[in-house]
Parts: C-alpha cells; structure tokens; sequence
C-alpha cells in the first residue's frame, strides 16, 4: 500500500503558538521517516504607513532598510529552526499574502501534509485578525493539521 504521507510541510511565524506546532510536525516526520519542510511566509503588506509620512525627508529610505532587516531577520530565523531540529529539513522563504502563500507551497511541493500553529482567536479577534489556519483549511488541497497552543497546566 501507498503511504498516505511522504513530505510535511511546516508553517511558522516563529510566534507561540507555533512552537507546539514544531513538535508535532518534528515528531510526525520522525516517526513516520518522511521528508519535513520548514516554510516562512514574509509579509511585507504589514509595514503599510499611513500615506502623510511618506513626505517626510528619508522615511522612504528608512521603511525600506527596515523591510531588509526584518526580512533578513525572517530568514535568519527560519535557518535556526531548522538547526535545532536536530534532523535534515529544507527551509523555504517566500513573500506575500500568508494564507494564500501557504496553500500554493504546499501545492507546489506537493506536501501530503501541512502543519500550522494557530493563535485560537474567537470573537472580535478573529474577525479583525483574520485567521491564517482557517483560510489554510479551507482551501489547501491537502491535509492540514491546526495546532493550538498547549494551555499552561
């Protein structure tokens, strides 16, 4: 029989909720011996300044250094984690709409598996944050396994 699972791809956003979300997919792709891949999605649209600064001498200049530094700080990350592991794992950093961004990963690589955190926001949170694993969910062609950070005991 086939294995349902060969290749995991894991999401991060290097946050808290998706620290629980590394050993899970760590553990998955260790048990099951497959293929693991660590994806970052960077998104610069997050940085968007309200119009009137952008006339302000240097400000341009000064966004665009930031954007470099946090989007190297993001790869620098990515190659940490990947690191601590303790096993091999391909890194992947892309930039763009994070949810979007995920799905066609994980469709481009064919992953039989995506792996995220979520932060489990309901309410007003949900619905001014948007929710990433939700859209994640809905329109990945592959399995998505959604885990919540533990609570503390």
């Amino acid at each position: 029989m086939d294995p349902l699972i060969r290749k995991i791809i894991l999401a991060t956003d290097f946050s808290e909720a998706s620290q629980d979300a590394v050993r899970y997919a760590v553990w998955m792709a260790q048990s099951l011996k497959v293929e693991l891949k660590l994806l970052h999605v960077f998104e610069p649209s997050g940085w968007m300044v309200p119009s009137p600064y952008y006339y302000t001498p240097g400000f341009e200049e000064w966004v665009d250094a930031s954007l470099e530094k946090t989007r190297q700080r993001g790869k620098e990350s990515l190659d940490e984690l990947a690191e601590s592991l303790g096993m091999q794992v391909e890194t992947i950093f892309v930039e763009g709409r994070t949810g979007k961004v995920i799905v066609s990963v994980a469709a481009e690589h064919n992953a039989d598996l995506l792996i995220l955190g979520t932060h489990g926001y309901t309410g007003w949170n949900h619905l001014t944050l948007g929710s990433i694993a939700e859209y994640v969910v809905r329109h990945a062609s592959c399995p998505v396994l959604t885990v919540k950070p533990r609570q503390p005991s």
